[in-house]
């Protein structure tokens, strides 16, 4: 079964923007909202962690903060990983790097 055809007739389309606009930015948000949500339980690798900083960090500095208490890792099977919440957050208080 197929769908009728919509005739729009009468509305220019600003009009028609205008009307659709705020369903468009509600769908928007929610899919934001979903995806953020997701990278906040999101796991990276040191590499990845690295990376996020602007300057980047090596991962001899990665393991000397995590040493240090600035960060906090999570081994699972052997290796390490790190939250991106809490990456994000930490970032936050180290003055010189700042999450790219």
């Amino acid at each position: 079964m197929s769908a009728a055809p919509i005739i729009l007739s009468g509305i220019t389309p600003e009009q028609l923007a205008a009307a659709i606009k705020p369903a468009i930015r509600s769908i928007i948000r929610e899919e934001l909202t979903q995806i953020l949500d997701k990278q906040e339980n999101k796991l990276l690798s040191p590499k990845e962690v690295c990376e996020r900083f602007v300057p980047k960090i090596s991962k001899t500095t990665l393991a000397s903060w995590t040493e240090q208490g600035l960060l906090q890792d999570y081994r699972i099977g052997g290796r390490v990983y790190y939250l991106f919440s809490e990456i994000i957050e930490k970032a936050k208080t180290l003055k010189r790097y700042k999450k790219s």
